[in-house]
């Protein structure tokens, strides 16, 4: 299957624009920009879209709900999960916003998941209060007991599952807050015998890593440079083997200024006998590595 992923739209109220935050590049017209990224998923021929949260940046529910209704009205099978931002007025305005606009298509992410291919499951949760930030909580943590023992699972979430917080601040950049339960999410997947892969947003970064037997794929945003979106495809093989491509989309040509960046833009991944490879097309022109 292939996923058309949009991380960090921080959409605002009608009229409004919203201030790009790590790197100082003016503000961004948020609205449009994202109505052109669900655009390219479509052109790029996504099977279905993937909102990774923070698609508000105040939590208003104009800005949820249209940020639901535009996505509903692609025609394809939208999962979603909310980010810290979409919480920042009301925590359960994110699954409001879904509720209301009550279209079919748009469903959120669980921590139990669903099967959408045979050996292929989706899963993921969105974010609640915690004692000082955010959390998975106890009600959204990865449900592995639900999960078949060799099933791929796709985590689509909003928070890193294994934080690269030290890598971002040794370069200077920010990286922000990680989950307060970040350690026990973390142990539930990399405790699994078959991959995991964790697609995540929040740190407005394009980065990858491997831990175990669990591949992370971090998302640039949408609200700055690169303003791209993530084309995702996943291929479950024969014998336990998966195969992952990840193609970054600009939205706009090449800019003067350059954007921070620890993988490059296009990568593949093999799965094959217990772990994770490097696999296909790999440009290693990044800015801060």
């Amino acid at each position: 299957m292939r996923f058309g992923i949009v991380a960090d739209a921080h959409l605002g109220p009608a009229g409004t624009r919203v201030p790009a935050f790590h790197v100082q590049y003016g503000n961004a017209d948020t609205l449009t920009a994202y109505q052109l990224a669900l655009r390219r998923c479509v052109r790029e021929g996504a099977d279905g879209l993937v909102l990774l949260g923070d698609l508000s940046h105040s939590g208003d529910e104009e800005s949820l709900e249209a940020g639901v209704r535009t996505a509903a009205e692609t025609g394809l099978a939208v999962w979603a999960a909310s980010g810290n931002h979409d919480c920042f007025l009301r925590e359960d305005a994110f699954t409001d916003a879904v509720q209301r606009v009550g279209a079919g298509n748009v469903r959120l992410l669980t921590p139990e998941g669903e099967a959408v291919e045979e050996g292929l499951r989706l899963a993921g949760f969105s974010v609640e209060s915690g004692s000082w930030g955010y959390a998975a909580g106890q009600d959204g943590r990865p449900q592995v007991s639900e999960w078949g023992d060799d099933e791929c699972v796709a985590w689509f979430t909003h928070y890193p599952a294994i934080s690269f917080s030290g890598e971002v601040s040794s370069a200077g950049l920010v990286y922000g807050d990680n989950l307060e339960d970040l350690e026990e999410v973390a142990r539930l997947l990399l405790g699994r015998e078959a991959p995991t892969v964790v697609v995540n947003g929040h740190v407005h970064l394009r980065a990858t890593r491997i831990e175990g037997r669990v591949l992370q794929v971090s998302c640039a945003a949408l609200v700055e440079p690169p303003f791209e979106v993530t084309l995702l495809d996943l291929e479950k093989l024969g014998g336990g083997r998966v195969k992952v491509r990840r193609e970054s989309a600009p939205l706009v040509p090449s800019l003067a200024v350059r954007p921070p960046a620890f993988s490059p833009p296009r990568q593949g991944w093999a799965f094959e006998e217990g772990a994770w490879k490097i696999d296909g097309p790999d440009d290693r022109v990044c800015s801060a590595q």
